[in-house]
């Protein structure tokens, strides 16, 4: 075989002690289980989609820590076609939003527990353009608040497997969004406020929402846009789509809420939380493993974006292993992914993390 002139490429870093870290351990433990030998990642990748790739997802949902109800006999059939969508891990149930703001109790997975999320510990920091409006948000507070809109959403008739969209920044009030619709079991999707009316519509007419959470105003390198109009071009170009119901309108600027009565099907967050009657308990709707829970989109670049819609189990272990294995990500760490809410930012949820929120240039 003939030789390559190409120089050997310059290793940029090594770990100075891979024996000490979580993807060598997990390595260990399944070399035990399965009478193995693994020592290097190369190996650990081999394994992971090899002909015993299903051992490996099978130890993987055991280093997981993820809170569910019931029990799989087989992680996948192996021999099934592709396009055929196999089961995963099938005869087990969850919630994607119970997975990030609780955490499992040791003793029992299907229980809940706030170890790593306590009441009193920062889970968000939200910041706004410019560095000037920096908060955070505890577990408890987000708990609440998740528990406050879902109780709403519910009261309102959503239920599991309706979509709800959301036009807006990266914000406290977007992840609150996020969590509640997916407590029910129903479907988020979302996208930011700096998409034109068209581009909006050719998502939402595809998924038919019945409820669109949309900021008032957006805010980017220093200019303050009135998101009003292309409210009105939302609910117009919505007409026909017999499920959506529609606006719920968040105050960009605490306690500034626009005057929304011109627009037609529209009322503010607080008046759609009166819905909710004050319940502030947190009840969660355990879906399948490979039950929808986030539809995002492809560019659209050749016509009409495609809708990408992601299983909530599939996500939530594919989260743990990145987290877990990759990263080694854990309850002190704080993690950011600079991204808008076009796209989706969300494998470190899961993680007990505090998540910084950052809106604006």
């Amino acid at each position: 075989m003939a030789q390559s002139n190409q120089p050997t490429p310059r290793k940029l870093w090594q770990h100075p002690a891979p024996k000490t870290t979580a993807m060598y351990k997990f390595m260990q433990t399944s070399n035990q289980k399965h009478n193995l030998s693994m020592t290097t990642f190369r190996d650990l990748h081999a394994w992971s989609v090899g002909p015993q790739r299903t051992d490996f997802w099978a130890d993987m949902w055991d280093a997981s820590g993820l809170i569910y109800s019931g029990s799989y006999t087989a992680v996948v059939d192996t021999a099934a076609p592709m396009e055929s969508i196999p089961h995963w891990f099938q005869g087990t149930y969850l919630n994607f939003a119970e997975n990030v703001l609780f955490s499992a109790d040791k003793r029992d997975a299907s229980k809940t527990s706030t170890v790593g999320k306590e009441d009193g510990k920062v889970a968000l920091t939200e910041i706004r353009e410019g560095g000037v409006d920096v908060r955070d948000m505890t577990f408890g507070e987000v708990r609440r608040r998740v528990a406050v809109l879902g109780n709403a959403l519910r009261a309102k008739g959503v239920k599991k497997g309706d979509r709800v969209a959301l036009v807006a920044g990266t914000s406290f009030d977007t992840f609150i969004v996020f969590m509640a619709v997916l407590s029910l079991g129903a479907l988020f999707s979302s996208s930011s406020t700096d998409m034109g009316s068209k581009g909006i519509l050719e998502r939402l007419r595809q998924i038919r929402p019945k409820f669109v959470f949309v900021d008032d105003w957006a805010v980017y390198n220093g200019k303050t846009v009135d998101l009003r109009p292309k409210m009105k071009e939302i609910v117009e170009g919505m007409k026909g789509v017999v499920e959506f119901e529609g606006l719920v309108v968040q105050a960009r600027f605490p306690g500034e809420m626009a005057d929304i009565r011109e627009v037609e099907s529209a009322v503010g967050l607080d008046v759609f939380l009166e819905a909710a009657d004050g319940r502030d308990e947190l009840v969660f709707e355990r879906v399948a493993f490979r039950d929808p829970f986030l539809i995002v989109y492809s560019s659209g670049t050749t016509g009409v974006p495609k809708c990408i819609v992601h299983s909530t189990g599939g996500v939530l272990i594919s989260a743990m292993k990145e987290g877990l294995l990759h990263k080694e990500l854990g309850p002190d760490n704080v993690v950011l992914q600079y991204t808008t809410v076009s796209h989706s930012h969300i494998p470190t949820y899961s993680l007990r993390l505090q998540q910084p929120k950052m809106d604006g240039s």
